[in-house]
């Protein structure tokens, strides 16, 4: 693990390329309150059913912390995609999108409409992806 002295992130690589440049939370829910809402949801639940996260709000995208960067969220009109690292593919009609990034992880994408999105399911797989080492 290595921990840019810059901003502080921290990546599995060292000297990992990555901007160091945030902007405010706020930013990327411009125009967005109900995708605020769920943001609100899911960030709650994780830190009651999952452990304690830190939130980085990058240019591109939103993305929480554990003991590593374990979910990305990018905020739409009326959802939430989110993206995040599991061991193997998910077969699952919920997941839009998987890709390989190395043998044993594959980015999941999917994307969360509602709050009942957020279930048990969901939880369980971000729980796994937070304790990823």
């Amino acid at each position: 693990m290595w921990t840019c002295p810059k901003c502080n992130r921290v990546f599995k690589r060292t000297k990992q390329q990555h901007s160091c440049r945030t902007i405010p939370l706020e930013q990327h829910f411009k125009n967005k309150g109900y995708a605020k809402s769920l943001f609100n949801y899911l960030y709650k639940k994780i830190n009651r059913d999952i452990g304690n996260c830190k939130v980085i709000s990058l240019p591109c995208c939103i993305h929480l912390y554990g003991k590593y960067d374990f979910l990305a969220i990018l905020p739409h009109r009326d959802s939430l995609e989110i993206r995040f690292a599991y061991k193997g593919k998910i077969k699952s009609p919920r997941i839009v999108q998987s890709v390989n990034l190395s043998s044993k992880l594959v980015k999941t994408c999917m994307d969360i409409y509602k709050k009942e999105d957020i279930d048990n399911e969901l939880i369980q797989w971000l729980r796994e992806s937070y304790s990823l080492k």
